[in-house]
Parts: structure tokens; sequence; C-alpha cells
């Protein structure tokens, strides 16, 4: 039976060092202490060579913190060659996929082990380590030691340079999130893999991603999954002798913050035809060249992966016809954005603009990445009227998709995050018609506004609703069909009715879209 909690190491300093939380570090440590096992599977930064090695220690005096190390290393066949030292239990920590492998050679072997993996998306090898380098013009024998993650939450990287200069660069952010994303160097079986974590593990451990977390940790905490009754033993053993702090949680949490991770290896039966694709054209080694030489090539293969190859991979049920009206859309679709990008403000990648989409003053428009616009919907920034001027900017976020027929009109400005969904029929305003003076037509008079319109991340606006001038939406929330807003609306909540009222909202404690009193 799984059991599922969230805590972290009562070591200070192990917490904080380590990626999230210490519980690994700490099992580790004690298990040392408390002579639970004799050796543990490591790894240590091999500064000749600049890269991480695995390696075998027989006390927690020799263990290198390193964090997460997102770089592939060969642990299997390291283990076979070194099997004569390991006397009788070995702690080993791996990712899910090895699990299972780790188990029987040591069992064949008359050994015990203790096994911790980790939730994974996906390993890179050392040669994105090294393109990583090129990219922030470092050069490989400059290099220190290089630390993915750990010293805070999330953190980053940071590279220590022989110099004693440190480089640090956020979590997940450039050029890592492209390299990353690029799959260029990601091992042929991560791609088939459909392991986030694996319950023949004691223990699996992970981040938890988990907007209470996210907001509020800045020092770590680790989710993690126990799966056997020698992974409780060690848990209670630890809380008895005050190492860990947890809770428990509901499983439930596991699947919220690794949902992407989750989705993605749910397919992977779905997407094989379109893996094996990508595995033939990344092993062209003139196209491989081509896409790993900069940063900017890296992101045109990635917009042909998403677009071309991924879309190519399908049609071999489709027919012929049905394969030419594909790629004749991919070629509008394609010119509509080279032209559209000499005009708009800004435009990001892998944009999509459905037909009869009307842009009135494009230069006051602004699209992040990965954005769909529905056909016929408008966007209508007005730059003057009755001789009045006006300077509005509309910014759609990344990930936004906006259904059909929607409309958008603003003097002042409308800004909406990122993963934002829009249904058919929304219309969003910052301004409308005086209707004061009642010996003048009301297309006449002033445009009157209680200012600009704000719509927070990952929020939902059901059909036919309406958000009115000086309107600001928090995260997380949803407009029901038909509803009229008129007022501000705090995150996390769902309204309803013209005005729009609040009806619901999210409570952090029972993790429930609770009843609004």
């Amino acid at each position: 039976m799984t059991t599922s909690f969230i805590g972290y190491a009562n070591d200070k300093q192990i917490r904080y060092s380590s990626s999230s939380g210490g519980i690994i570090t700490a099992v580790i440590k004690y298990l040392f202490e408390a002579k639970r096992i004799d050796s543990f599977l490591g790894c240590t930064f091999n500064v000749e060579k600049c890269c991480y090695e695995p390696t075998l220690i027989h006390s927690y005096a020799d263990y290198e913190l390193a964090g997460s190390v997102y770089q592939e290393m060969d642990l299997i066949p390291f283990v076979k060659e070194h099997l004569a030292e390991i006397k009788k239990t070995i702690l080993v920590v791996c990712s899910p996929c090895l699990v299972k492998a780790f188990r029987n050679i040591l069992k064949k072997n008359g050994l015990e082990a203790i096994i911790i993996d980790y939730f994974c998306s996906g390993q890179t090898t050392i040669e994105g380590t090294y393109c990583y380098y090129r990219f922030m013009n470092i050069a490989k024998k400059d290099v220190l030691n290089i630390r993915y993650r750990g010293n805070g939450w999330p953190n980053g990287i940071e590279i220590t340079l022989r110099s004693g200069e440190m480089i640090r660069r956020a979590n997940y952010s450039e050029p890592w999130s492209t390299i990353h994303g690029s799959e260029l160097f990601r091992p042929k079986r991560c791609f088939y893999c459909k392991n986030v974590e694996s319950e023949h593990a004691d223990i699996s451990v992970g981040d938890p991603w988990l907007k209470e977390y996210i907001d509020t940790d800045t020092i770590g905490s680790s989710l993690f999954l126990v799966h056997s009754a020698l992974g409780q033993s060690i848990v209670q053993e630890m809380l008895s002798n005050n190492k860990i702090v947890v809770k428990s949680v509901d499983y439930e949490l596991f699947e919220k913050s690794q949902r992407p991770s989750l989705r993605r290896k749910s397919m992977v039966s779905d997407m094989k035809s379109y893996y094996d694709l990508v595995i033939k054209i990344i092993n062209i080694k003139s196209y491989s060249k081509w896409a790993k030489k900069n940063r900017k090539n890296m992101k045109r293969h990635i917009w042909i992966m998403n677009h071309i190859v991924r879309p190519y991979s399908s049609m071999k049920k489709m027919s012929k016809f049905g394969i030419f009206k594909k790629i004749v859309g991919k070629i509008k679709s394609g010119g509509a954005r080279i032209y559209w990008k000499k005009k708009i403000g800004s435009i990001g990648e892998n944009w999509y603009k459905g037909e009869h989409v009307t842009m009135q003053n494009p230069h006051c428009l602004f699209f992040g990445n990965n954005v769909g616009i529905g056909k016929y919907t408008y966007f209508m920034p007005c730059c003057n009227f009755l001789g009045t001027e006006y300077h509005p900017k509309i910014t759609v976020g990344d990930g936004t998709w906006i259904g059909i027929c929607n409309s958008f009109a603003a003097i002042h400005g409308i800004t909406i995050g990122k993963n934002v969904l829009f249904a058919g029929y929304v219309h969003v305003t910052d301004h409308s018609h005086g209707y004061e003076d009642i010996t003048k037509p009301i297309s006449k008079q002033p445009l009157i506004s209680k200012g600009p319109v704000v719509i927070e991340d990952n929020c939902w606006l059901g059909f036919n609703s309406e958000i009115l001038s000086g309107v600001h939406i928090g995260r997380n929330s949803v407009v029901a069909a038909h509803a009229v807003v008129t007022k501000d609306i705090p995150p996390y909540s769902i309204v309803a009715g013209n005005p729009a009222r609040i009806v619901k909202q999210y409570n952090f404690e029972t993790h429930e879209w609770e009843k609004y009193k």
C-alpha cells in the first residue's frame, strides 16, 4: 500500500543544500549512522572530464551532496564492476527505469538493497550540459563544478569556475529550457518510458510543484511516496529520531504536482510513431549538427518537430487528399505568421491564427508563445476616437487559447496571462460609450473607462461571457457561461450570473472547490 508524504530534513544545512527538502540525503545519513547499510551508490564530479561519475562509498563522511544531477551516468555497468566491494546492504538512488534491474542484479549476487527513485520526466546526456556551456560561452576547461539544483528551492544551475567566479541561472531558464525541450540530448529509452516513479522502489521522491509551495517555500520540501514495508520502517525510525519532519498527504497531490509528466508518459503508446520519427531525424548527423549549432537553430528544430514532424507522423492513416490539405494548411499558417510578424507589436513562437481574424492597429497587439486564436475573432485597440488619442496595448500570454468569435476592445489595456482558456463568443473591453448627453448620438459621445482589464494566469472564461472595464480577474478563476463581470474577482474563484457573483472558491486545506458563503 503506497502512502504519500510531504516533508523535509530536520538538519537545516541538508535541507537547504539539497535540491528539494533533503529527504534523500537525510535517509542516506541516517542509514549509515544506524549501520543499516554499508555501501551507497553515489556520484562525484570529475573536474578533468567535466562531468559527474558514479562512485561507491562506505561512509557518510565520503558523501558528496550534489543535488539533482541532470546528466546520464552508466550506473548499472558501474555496479556490476564493483559488486565485490559491497559487503551486505547497499542503498541505491536511481531513475524509475533502473529500479527493477538493480533489484535483480543485487538479488542474484546475494546482496540486500534499499532503493530510492526520483520522480523523472526524462534524463539528459552529458552532451546536453556541454551544449549549455557552449551557449553560455563557458569553456569546459574552466569549470570546477556544476550543480543543477540545490542551495534553496527551486534555485537553479550554479557553475563554479576555476577562477572562483560563480555563474547562477534560475531553474529551467534559458538556455537550459531550450536544450531540454529540444530532446536532442535525450537518451532513446526516455522517449518510450512510461514511468514517473516506480512502485518497485522502497521510496520515490520529488518536488512538490504545488502552488502553496511554489509561492512560499524558498528552502525546499520533498513530496515522497513510500511503497514498501521497509520504506515505511525507515520513515518511522527517522521520525522517532527527529531526523525528518513530514506530514501525510493524499496521493492526489502527487498526481497534481507531476501532472505534465504523468500526462506525457500516459500518451507514450499513442505517440510512438512520432517518437520513432524524431529519433530517426535527430540521428541524421547533418541535421543534428545543424540543430545543435546555436540556440536559434535549436528553437527552429523545436518548431519543426512540433509543426511538421508531429503532424506528419499521424498522416499514415490519412488519404492523399487529407495529407495535401494538412500541408497546405501548414504553409498558409506559416505564411500568415511571416506576414503578421512585420505588423504586430510582438509575436511568439508557435503562434496560430484561424480564418477571418480581424486585427485593428496590430502594432498594439503583443502575443506570447504557443498562442492560438479561433476564427472570426476581433482585436480592436482604439488609438483615436473623436479627436482623442489613446495608447492601448493588448497582451496575450504564453499558452493561451482564444476560441471562435471572441472580441477584445481597448483604449488603455487588456492584459491576459499565461494558459488562459477562452470559450466562444467572449467579449472583453476596457471601455464603453458615453450616453449622458441625449442631444447627441451615442456614437458621437466620448468613450468612458474604469481602467484596464487584467486576466491572470490559468483562468477559464465560459461561452458568451463578458468582462467589462476596470476588472481584475485573479489566477485560476472560472467565469461561467453568459456571466457579465463588472467587479474584480479574487484568485481561485468561480463566478456566475449578471452581474457575476462568486459561487465557489478553492480551499487549500481541503483541496476542494467549496460553495461560497
